[in-house]
């Protein structure tokens, strides 16, 4: 049944999302499609803001996977994330974002008079506020509280950014409140089954991550001591379990389309990306032990050799090139490289099992959209796991001094993930990683980190395994890179030796243009967290 209400809101949705790009691409005006109080049916709509919820995450990882390496920036950042108002464009996040914010401020509205609504208001609250934060990581200051209501605001203005962090906070909360003091469930629960224990342990992590990214301008945000605000969460329901993760499952349903984004774009006409070289070698041959994951991560379509023969890699013999190529046909290409476009969209390497829902890698090397050894698109968007929190609390205790072992929290944090990718699409083979494979990784990691002399050294190792763990959800490494500019040997781009790392994203181009209230900013901008150098990151 679940799955019936899951399509159907899905297919119902898209018709709504056309109709309304169409009639006005939901400018922060009021919309005939958004749902007011007296149309509702609170759960249907609490349905479709999960719904719109995966949509704004999936895109806003896509726009940072590149930035971050996992796949390769085939141009300039100023080309990825430009700095024109007329360049510059993240309207269909804007859109989803602000029409979920219209539908969860109905939500609430009905809630203050009907307590049977208070789950469905306390998990649209945390949906909104992780939605939100995101918001301010990429973009900074945004109209929030004079939005979709264009009747008396017709050019809402802008919210701070460490005042929409501080209102998410209190807003966490309330839902927490509302979520345990709720009689009733919400039937269609797409992400935890109506869980009450689930929920809370995310939202307690959510607001954990949030005093983490904020812990360089705490005071920012209303909180003298940072230290003890984390401390006082520990001794909370956290996410420490796969079973808590929070996370989207896609389903095999190609009408209306439900399959994993990363499928689509390597499974069904030839993928016309690159993974990132810089990630392919973290895994392959950083560490005297392959990383275990690397086969789950990673599908290798061909057994060729590009130095063998054609086509030829242009980079071969190019000195500026760190990578090029790293062997074993993992093709990819390094960060930066614009020469593309070599018709090899069925011999480069492409996403796995995991998160995409492709293919294990068994040496099979079948082009990816011939295999029906996959899992059809069914993957998952790894939004906030064990693993990240794990990471999360040790970064909290090297760089705060909180009541926790970092070292013990970076174990576990990999064994988390460990568990949760080989544990993934039912995957049977001789080609497996075994336990002990398991036991080789981390006990090295370890010992790179017993042999670190200082706190950043050990930061810098805890950082790199977060990025290994975070494939799928760029917006972690985006931001803690930016938070802690670690890991320290991120590739710089190969044409650019001193490039300007976009710290934030444009504004919508359209809204810019509709909105008085707004001017375009700039991809150097910084957002209110961010108190580091210009150029500490590249």
């Amino acid at each position: 049944m679940q799955n019936i209400v899951r399509y159907f809101s899905i297919s119902t949705l898209a018709l709504l999302l056309f109709m309304g790009c169409e009639v006005s691409d939901f400018d922060l005006q009021e919309n005939p499609n958004y749902l007011t109080p007296d149309s509702a049916d609170p759960e249907y709509m609490l349905n479709e803001v999960q719904y719109l919820f995966q949509h704004y995450m999936k895109w806003m990882i896509v726009n940072t996977d590149d930035v971050m390496r996992y796949e390769a920036m085939t141009d300039t950042y100023g080309d990825v994330v430009p700095t024109s108002v007329m360049d510059g464009d993240t309207s269909k996040e804007w859109d989803t974002y602000y029409e979920a914010l219209n539908n969860v401020r109905t939500i609430e509205a009905l809630a203050e008079d009907d307590e049977t609504l208070l789950f469905h208001s306390g998990i649209a609250k945390l949906l909104m506020g992780y939605m939100t934060v995101t918001m301010v990581d990429y973009l900074g200051a945004i109209p929030y509280s004079q939005a979709v209501n264009n009747a008396e605001y017709p050019n809402p203005e802008l919210d701070g950014g460490a005042e929409l962090y501080q209102m998410v906070l209190g807003d966490i909360d309330e839902a927490i409140t509302q979520i345990q003091e709720a009689n009733f469930d919400f039937s269609t629960d797409l992400f935890y089954q109506s869980d009450k224990d689930k929920w809370i342990a995310f939202a307690n992590s959510l607001k954990l991550r949030m005093l983490v990214q904020a812990r360089l301008a705490s005071t920012n945000i209303g909180i003298v001591d940072i230290q003890a605000e984390i401390n006082a969460l520990l001794s909370q329901n956290l996410i420490d379990s796969g079973e808590e993760d929070f996370q989207w499952s896609y389903s095999t349903v190609q009408e209306p389309e439900s399959r994993h984004l990363y499928f689509q774009r390597a499974y069904v006409s030839g993928f016309d990306q690159y993974i990132g070289n810089y990630f392919m070698y973290q895994l392959k041959e950083s560490k005297n032990n392959p990383d275990p994951r690397i086969r789950y991560y990673l599908y290798r379509q061909s057994n060729e050799d590009p130095f063998s023969g054609p086509p030829y890699l242009p980079c071969q013999g190019d000195p500026d090139v760190d990578y090029c190529y790293i062997g074993d046909q993992y093709w990819g290409y390094d960060h930066g490289e614009s020469r593309v476009g070599r018709g090899d969209n069925l011999l480069r390497t492409v996403y796995g099992v995991y998160p995409g829902g492709g293919s294990f890698d068994e040496d099979q090397f079948v082009g990816a959209p011939s295999t029906t050894d996959n899992l059809g698109g069914a993957g998952i968007l790894p939004l906030l796991t064990s693993s990240y929190v794990s990471f999360l609390r040790a970064e909290a205790a090297l760089t705060l001094g909180t009541n926790d072992d970092p070292v013990t929290l970076l174990e576990t944090g990999i064994r988390n993930s460990m568990s949760k990718v080989m544990a993934f699409g039912g995957v049977t083979s001789d080609l497996q990683p075994t336990a002990a494979d398991v036991d080789a990784y981390v006990d090295e990691v370890i010992q790179d980190y017993s042999n670190a002399t200082t706190d950043e050294a050990r930061l810098d190792i805890v950082m790199k395994e977060y990025y290994l763990a975070a494939y799928g959800n760029s917006i972690e490494s985006y931001n803690f890179y930016r938070r802690t500019g670690y890991p320290s040997d991120m590739q710089v781009p190969i044409d650019d030796d001193n490039p300007v790392f976009p710290r934030s994203f444009p504004l919508s181009r359209l809204e810019v243009q509709r909105n008085l209230s707004l001017e375009q900013k700039n991809n150097y901008d910084k957002v209110f967290w961010d108190t580091n150098p210009d150029s500490f990151i590249k």
